[in-house]
């Protein structure tokens, strides 16, 4: 199986120190990294790039007969561990912000195993109190973003600048957000705030938790982080076991290891679907001889965009995109057997791309 050289998604990890993260890092991504408590004011980052494995690409390649499998990939930061306090008055590292900074959403890896052996920093699990802690020093770097910047435009306002006026104006409706608790995301003007400062607030970036469980699943705690977190994704991991089963690769000792603890297949793929629901992405494919490949794009996406996710050249010389559900293709069993079937239909520029599509796309360059 082959992987894209680059991962066009980037998910930052986030959490307490000694939460865990790295080693869900390992489960997800097979990295390997050596795992070992963070100093509260150390900072170190691990990148790696985790597959997302897709079923319905193995029945695409028998149909086409196609040589190799490429699926989806997402880039994973792993910061060092949150110290409550670091958020305010802007104490967060450079490096620790400019990493989380350029993810496209995060991942909130809270502790709910028990384990004498390693330290939690309040000494006591308690993963509802975790997550809210982690979720405030986020608000207060934020706080700190719109100080800093309001500072900055404070000369240009004085001197009359109505662009400055403006902003600054919409930076103070932001700290009043941010203020009571709420987060960047819910401020109903977000989108008319400059680009960068978008792109910069930690908390309008979408964001699900990961509860790092022991092989029970600790029920009980993942419920708890559940009820914190609303209607935010929530996914259990046992992260410890899965990190060490990322590294079997024999599939049939990967299974028996599976089955001990009554699961069928690893968490990434959850983790990687709840990940794709959070950021509205759905997966369309291209198949032939030579490989089957799975692109993610945004709900909603046009067959044009689709095209340009493959190649610029597909998106600026569109003529048509032959379209089937992959399904469809599977069952007829032949390209040639579901054009007899009629399921093989031909789409202009303005068709609302479908999760689970395989395209075609004609161009002319």
């Amino acid at each position: 199986m082959s992987s894209r050289p680059v991962a066009s998604l980037e998910i930052g990890i986030i959490g307490l120190p000694n939460c865990g993260k790295t080693t869900i890092f390992n489960a997800l991504t097979g990295a390997g990294v050596v795992v070992q408590p963070f100093a509260a004011t150390e900072v170190s980052v691990n990148t790696g790039v985790a597959q997302v494995p897709d079923a319905r690409m193995a029945p695409l390649a028998t149909v086409e007969d196609s040589q190799r499998l490429v699926p989806p990939t997402v880039q994973l930061v792993d910061v060092a561990g949150l110290q409550r306090g670091a958020g305010r008055d802007g104490g967060l590292s450079g490096e620790f912000l400019q990493a989380l900074r350029a993810a496209d959403a995060l991942i909130h890896v809270v502790r709910t195993f028990e384990d004498d052996a390693v330290f939690h920093v309040d000494g006591r699990i308690d993963p509802a109190a975790d997550a809210e802690g982690v979720d405030l020093e986020l608000l207060f770097a934020d706080g700190a973003l719109v100080t800093k910047r309001l500072e900055r435009l404070e000369r240009a306002v004085k001197v009359g600048q109505k662009e400055a006026k403006a902003e600054a104006d919409l930076l103070a409706e932001l700290g009043v957000v941010l203020d009571a608790g709420s987060p960047a995301r819910d401020f109903a003007k977000f989108k008319t705030l400059p680009l960068e400062v978008q792109s910069d607030l930690l908390t309008a970036k979408p964001m699900m938790y990961v509860a790092n469980t022991s092989e029970s699943g600790d029920p009980e705690a993942v419920a708890a982080l559940q009820t914190y977190a609303g209607s935010a994704e929530v996914v259990g991991v046992a992260g410890r076991f899965e990190s060490d089963l990322a590294e079997i690769e024999d599939p049939e000792e990967r299974s028996l290891f599976l089955a001990e603890i009554g699961q069928e297949e690893p968490s990434a793929p959850r983790v990687a679907a709840a990940a794709f629901r959070m950021l509205e992405l759905i997966t369309f494919f291209t198949a032939g001889p030579k490989d089957v490949w799975a692109w993610t794009i945004r709900q909603g996406s046009n067959a044009v965009e689709a095209g340009g996710k493959i190649h610029t050249d597909i998106a600026r010389g569109f003529i048509r995109a032959e379209v089937i559900n992959w399904q469809d293709l599977v069952n007829a069993g032949s390209r040639a057997e579901a054009t007899k079937l009629g399921q093989l239909r031909v789409e202009g520029k303005d068709y609302i791309v479908q999760d689970g599509d395989v395209l075609n796309v004609r161009f002319n360059v």
